[in-house]
């Protein structure tokens, strides 16, 4: 029996899958393929659909490729932790042949790892075929493919038919509206307003972008606190300034992070529209039962008419290794667990999400659901959070700026201006 070797990052218990063919152990002319994933993209995810996937897939690769032997790395489920652990171990020639990298680190690595062109045209995959936003992810500044995007993400406005006849498309119609729909005992607007990257993703950048904003320069340098990047961004904290002192939005939005946080509210049957991402929806589905039927998705409202931006999330697969036999078994691996169009489309079947492929919306074997073509529509324009080590900080202290205006205690002028004054103390 040939066996998969599963470790976790740090060492500990070591876990054996066994697999057909091979004999366990690594002769003249095999590959060892060190593979970084995480638990949820793993044979250890805890949704024992996704585990059986996964193993499923991992056990025909090593049936069709016998020769090659997968030991596989957990990394910590640290997000920033096990990003700033690999661009270690990638900047001391210690990489695994293989890792799973957050989209919006993606760019950090592209200088450690392989150009993916000659392999992409080798399984006839059209870079094309990738969503605008996740070939800016995966392409380099010298116009070669790095990556390969796996599902993603985006955030939209939900809203209650029954309630809310025509959503709304600015932010001044939904504070109109929500004042009206208060008179019949449901919540105003809702959105995530507190410490959380739900709030920057899904409430704050998304009018920023709208208006034209950069978060920082080309050189990943802050931007956001001037010049006209300032009025943009004290727009945006102004309208939400202005929805909550109309009493449109209630204070308590700042003490929600994510976009999860709001579903106390959606189950209750108060809220009537909020600002939230798509996989929220199987919650709703599950919970609201037959009332589901009278909920719809729009695009997020805006500043002003006719302007538009959503956020994109979501995961890409980079190879590190320089020996070609390698990067073909790490190119093969992950093309048919998430990537290829059949691949894809079973992967998200099980574990959830929307393609970044567009092909993958019309394959016969995506299922998807009511709302995937509309979805689809919205990520055509999405944007994704830079790249820049700086950007942590700064969602971390516009996240603040926002609680801080929700609750009163500071201006949108002092609150941004204390932001940008934080962010650039170095």
């Amino acid at each position: 029996m040939k066996k998969t070797v599963i470790g976790t990052i740090g060492g500990g218990a070591l876990l054996f899958l066994a697999a057909c063919g091979g004999n366990g152990t690594s002769g003249e002319g095999d590959v060892d393929l060190d593979w970084l994933t995480t638990p949820s993209y793993s044979p250890q995810a805890t949704n024992e659909e996704e585990a059986d996937y996964i193993s499923g897939k991992i056990a025909e690769f090593e049936e069709e490729f016998p020769d090659v032997n997968i030991n596989m790395d957990l990394q910590s489920t640290d997000i920033d932790e096990a990003m700033s652990r690999l661009l270690e171990q990638a900047n001391t020639g210690r990489a695994p042949d293989v890792a799973a990298i957050d989209g919006f680190y993606f760019q950090r690595f592209i200088d450690y790892l392989q150009p993916l062109d000659e392999l992409f045209e080798e399984y006839d995959m059209d870079i094309d075929d990738f969503l605008p936003f996740a070939q800016d992810v995966i392409k380099g500044e010298d116009g070669q493919i790095y990556g390969l995007y796996m599902n993603t993400d985006t955030r939209v406005l939900f809203y209650n038919t029954e309630v809310v006849e025509e959503p709304p498309a600015t932010w001044d119609e939904a504070i109109e509206l929500s004042l009206d729909i208060q008179e019949d005992g449901y919540s105003g607007l809702l959105f995530p307003g507190g410490r959380g990257e739900g709030t920057a993703v899904t409430t704050l950048w998304p009018l920023f972008w709208a208006q034209g904003g950069e978060l920082v320069d080309e050189d990943g340098n802050p931007s956001f606190g001037e010049g006209e990047n300032r009025e943009k961004m004290l727009n945006v904290l102004s309208q939400i300034d202005t929805a909550v002192q109309s009493g449109a939005t209630p204070q308590r939005v700042s003490s929600y992070g994510g976009e999860n946080d709001l579903n106390e509210e959606i189950a209750g049957g108060s809220a009537a529209m909020f600002l939230g991402g798509n996989w929220q929806l199987s919650f709703m589905r599950e919970t609201l039962g037959e009332d589901f039927e009278n909920w719809d998705v729009a695009p997020l409202p805006q500043i002003e008419e006719n302007q538009f931006a959503t956020s994109a999330g979501g995961w890409a697969w980079g190879i590190f290794a320089e020996e070609e036999d390698k990067q073909e078994a790490a190119f093969d691996l992950i093309t048919r667990l998430f990537i290829s169009e059949q691949g894809m489309s079973e992967w998200i079947n099980v574990h959830g999400g929307l393609p970044s492929r567009e092909s993958v919306y019309e394959s016969e074997y995506f299922e998807g659901d009511e709302f995937s073509d509309v979805f689809r529509e919205y990520l055509e324009d999405a944007n994704v959070r830079p790249a820049s080590p700086r950007y942590n900080e700064i969602s971390n202290q516009m996240q603040i700026a926002v609680s801080e205006v929700i609750s009163g205690s500071k201006t949108p002028e002092e609150a941004l201006d204390d932001a940008w004054s934080v962010v650039n103390e170095d």
